[in-house]
């Protein structure tokens, strides 16, 4: 700045680097951090009030709200990995289903009282890639199974559930 003032030249050329774009638009979130709460969410079973709290004792303040909305922008980020193995479920001749109810508090146009399933798939133990995969939904209806299952061939392990029967070309 003294050269400026002085009407001096300088030697140093300064530039900026380009910034790295950000993981979720207006969020200072990084992907460490992001995989950092939504691992100790999902892995450890850690609910955001606990990480919250955790945050606030290293003096770091950090709404769980904050923490709901960035894993909800990470689990769309992560929407074509979930795609990609969804296709190499598919694709083994091996799998299984099962599927499990569960309360949901806080739904659009439906009570809590009414149940939903989490519906899990996954392939078979000596599958070359192992995948499990979730798929919720508002009920039991073996239309769910029949649309996830969509292009699937092969042996399917379950239980007696009879919406299993929807299922063609499965045995």
């Amino acid at each position: 700045k003294s050269c400026d003032k002085n009407g001096e030249e300088s030697n140093f050329n300064f530039k900026t680097a380009e910034s790295v774009p950000a993981l979720i638009e207006k969020s200072l979130v990084s992907p460490s951090l992001m995989a950092h709460i939504m691992h100790q969410k999902f892995c450890n079973a850690m609910p955001l009030y606990r990480q919250e709290q955790d945050f606030k004792r290293m003096g770091v303040k950090l709404s769980r709200q904050t923490m709901a909305n960035w894993v909800i922008a990470g689990a769309k980020l992560l929407q074509p990995l979930y795609e990609k193995m969804h296709g190499i479920l598919l694709e083994d001749s091996i799998l299984h289903a099962d599927e499990t109810p569960l309360e949901v508090l806080c739904e659009p146009n439906r009570p809590a009282v009414l149940k939903s399933y989490m519906w899990v798939y996954r392939t078979g133990k000596h599958a070359a890639a192992p995948v499990v995969l979730y798929d919720y939904r508002e009920g039991r209806s073996g239309e769910y199974a029949k649309q996830f299952l969509n292009g699937f061939t092969g042996f399917l392990h379950c239980d007696g559930y009879s919406g299993y029967n929807k299922l063609e070309d499965v045995t």
